[in-house]
C-alpha cells in the first residue's frame, strides 16, 4: 500500500494515518460501521426528535460507560493515546485563546469540566466519574461564550510572544490500564466512529445535535491562528489547507444526516494537533 505523508499535518498524525490504512479493522470493520451508521441515523434521529428531545438523566453515564469499556478492552494503545491527547490539547488551545482577554480565569481543580479544568486521566474510573464525553463537547460552546474578539486583536502581540501550556502537566496513566487489558482491536478511525455512533444512539436529540457541531470552534481557532501567524508565510500556507470544508466550518451548522463521523479524526483532531505544535514551536 502506498504511503502518503501530508506536508501540512504533523509527523505524529501522518504516522497515525499511515498505520491506520494497514490495520485489519480499518480495512474490513470500518466500512461496516460507516454504512450501518448511515441507516442508524435514518431511524434514530426522527425517533429522538419526537420522543427523546431532552435528556432523561442516564444518557451521559451510559455513553461514558460504553466508552470506558472500549478504552479498557478494545481500543489500541495508539488510538487511546491520540484520543487522550485530543481531550487534553483542546482545552489548552482554548485557554491560550482566552489568555490575553478579560475572560482568562485561574486554573480550577474540577476534573474534565470546563476549559480551566484538570484534564488528567489516570484511570478508566476518571472517565466514568467526570463525564468525559459530553464535557469535552461542551468546551466548543464555552469558548464561544467567553471569547472576546476586540480584546484578542488588541493583545495580538501578547499571543505572538506566548504559547499554550505544556500537555505534559496532565497525567495519562489510563494508558497503562489499556496496555494491560485491551485486545488492541480498534485503531483510531474506528474508535472515533464508535464515539460518534454511541452518542447518536444513546444521547437525547439536543445533546446529539450539539455533539455533531462540537467542532464549530475550529473556525474560531483557525481565525485566531491566521492573525497570530500573519507574519509567518510558511505557517499561513499550511493553514490554508485547514480552510472551511463542506460541513461545519463553511456554514457552521451540520445536520444529523450530512455529518461525517470521519471528520472528527481527519479534520478536527488533526487540526488541533497541528495548531498545538505550531504554537508551541513558533520562534
Amino acid at each position: 500500500m502506498t504511503t502518503q505523508s501530508f506536508p501540512y499535518i504533523t509527523d505524529y498524525i501522518n504516522e497515525i494515518f499511515d498505520k491506520e490504512k494497514k490495520r485489519f479493522d480499518y480495512r474490513f470493520i470500518r466500512p461496516l460501521f460507516t454504512i450501518s451508521f448511515f441507516f442508524v441515523r435514518l431511524v434514530m434521529v426522527p425517533i429522538k426528535f419526537v420522543f427523546h428531545r431532552r435528556a432523561w438523566g442516564y444518557e451521559s453515564w451510559l455513553i461514558d460507560s460504553i466508552l470506558a469499556f472500549g478504552i479498557k478492552y478494545l481500543a489500541s494503545r495508539e488510538a487511546l493515546q491520540l484520543l487522550i491527547r485530543h481531550v487534553q490539547i483542546e482545552p489548552l488551545l482554548y485557554r491560550y485563546l482566552l489568555s490575553g482577554t478579560p475572560e482568562r480565569r485561574d486554573r480550577t481543580a474540577e476534573m474534565l469540566k470546563g476549559i480551566d479544568g484538570d484534564f488528567t486521566i489516570n484511570s478508566i474510573q476518571d472517565v466514568l466519574d467526570h463525564g468525559l464525553t459530553i464535557c469535552h463537547d461542551d468546551l466548543s460552546y464555552e469558548i464561544f461564550e467567553r471569547f472576546d474578539k476586540e480584546a484578542f486583536l488588541e493583545n495580538i502581540d501578547f499571543y505572538r510572544k506566548n504559547k499554550p501550556e505544556d500537555i505534559e502537566q496532565f497525567g495519562t496513566k489510563v494508558l497503562e490500564e489499556n496496555s494491560k487489558y485491551s485486545l488492541q482491536i480498534f485503531g483510531a478511525s474506528n474508535v472515533v466512529i464508535i464515539v460518534v455512533y454511541t452518542i447518536t444512539l444513546f444521547a437525547d436529540f439536543h445533546t446529539a445535535m450539539r455533539a455533531l457541531n462540537s467542532f464549530d470552534s475550529d473556525s474560531l481557532l483557525l481565525w485566531c491562528l491566521k492573525h497570530i501567524c500573519a507574519d509567518d508565510e510558511r505557517a499561513m500556507v499550511d493553514l490554508d489547507f485547514y480552510l472551511q470544508t463542506y460541513s461545519n466550518r463553511s456554514h457552521y451548522n451540520s445536520d444529523s444526516f450530512r455529518s461525517d463521523p470521519n471528520q472528527y479524526l481527519y479534520y478536527h483532531i488533526a487540526f488541533d494537533e497541528f495548531a498545538y505544535e505550531l504554537l508551541r514551536n513558533r520562534a
